[in-house]
């Protein structure tokens, strides 16, 4: 393995501190990464340090039930896109089986899903045996997962079989919440019913999942500079844009270029920096309010806006309405000729 392969940190950083209360700058200080520019670019790390991160907020987290709390609190809360691959899927099987194509986009993390003694078995792993993956990350994949099944299926679904390389008071810390005690194994895993597994979801959204399948396969191809550069720049903007990063310095050192490079590839493709932002932004919140029902502030939040104002702002920059107001138009059925009211 490429030992210098970096991952995003955004899920640490921005995610897990914000929800547990622990200052960003503080935990990255005392894990050794305080080098990395918070809050300024992109954020990325290698394998070990995405890893050192969360050993380091177990430390600092004020809460003894860090685990359950902080994965049922990213379950509900902010709107992360690779989650999509879950709730607009038809059962927990297909959800599962698309996470695993895009995992790698929340971190340094391997996720398996098979059939096995007629359960289906989800295993979660590091990228790389030499580097291993914290064990209370490892129940926290378990937390997270199960979560997003009861909330796809708006059933208490329980496992049949889980367990991670935890102690026992550690294993006991997420037994309530998974409906069953973990046993101590090298591999974090999680197993399901046949029955849970074809369970549907009420949350399935086919027209949603073809538009944010392309954008996860951008993300996932951003790095290939033999796509063009406006590709790689929206499947970038995808990555950093739940993170509030929204700058073409941020985008430039996501690729790995310089900002000019940038801005001359972008110039010799007929394109902008702030086209390209502009659009993706516009494509991604009529996406979001034409089928979802996520409000204004969270659509900003993922839009990487300051607030909602902000986002209706330019929303009415491109459309001439509201969002709200776009929202009830696109709902309202169309009235054909010869139609009375």
């Amino acid at each position: 393995m490429d030992t210098s392969q970096t991952y995003s940190l955004f899920m640490a950083t921005d995610v897990a501190c914000r929800i547990l209360g622990v200052d960003p700058q503080v935990m990255l200080d005392t894990a050794g990464l305080g080098a990395l520019p918070y809050g300024q670019t992109e954020m990325r790390g290698t394998a070990q340090q995405y890893f050192d991160c969360w050993n380091t907020m177990e430390v600092l987290s004020p809460r003894p039930d860090y685990v359950p709390h902080l994965g049922v609190a990213i379950s509900r809360g902010p709107v992360i896109p690779v989650f999509f691959t879950l709730s607009c899927a038809p059962d927990m099987e297909t959800g599962l089986m698309r996470l695993a194509q895009f995992k790698s986009l929340l971190g340094p993390t391997l996720m398996r899903v098979f059939w096995e003694g007629g359960q289906l078995r989800v295993e979660f792993d590091s990228v790389d045996a030499r580097v291993p993956m914290p064990p209370s990350l490892g129940a926290l994949q378990l937390v997270v997962a199960v979560e997003h099944m009861r909330g796809a299926a708006a059933h208490l679904i329980c496992p049949v079989a889980a367990g991670f390389d935890g102690t026992e008071e550690e294993r006991r810390m997420i037994a309530g919440h998974l409906g069953i005690m973990p046993e101590r194994s090298h591999a974090a895993y999680v197993a399901f019913s046949p029955d849970d597994a074809k369970r549907r979801f009420i949350s399935e959204n086919p027209a949603l999942w073809a538009d944010i399948e392309a954008d996860l396969r951008l993300q996932l191809v951003a790095q290939n500079d033999r796509w063009p550069m406006a590709d790689r720049v929206r499947g970038a903007l995808v990555d950093l844009m739940p993170a509030g990063r929204t700058g073409a310095e941020d985008v430039a050192l996501a690729l790995d270029i310089s900002r000019s490079t940038l801005q001359r590839r972008l110039r010799a493709e007929g394109t902008s920096y702030q086209d390209v932002l502009d659009s993706t932004r516009r494509d991604i919140a009529i996406r979001y309010l034409t089928k979802t029902t996520l409000r204004a502030d969270a659509i900003a939040q993922v839009l990487g806006y300051r607030d909602a104002n902000s986002f209706s702002r330019s929303f009415r920059r491109w459309t001439g309405q509201a969002p709200v107001a776009f929202r009830e138009d696109q709902a309202r059925p169309v009235r054909r000729h010869g139609d009375t009211a």
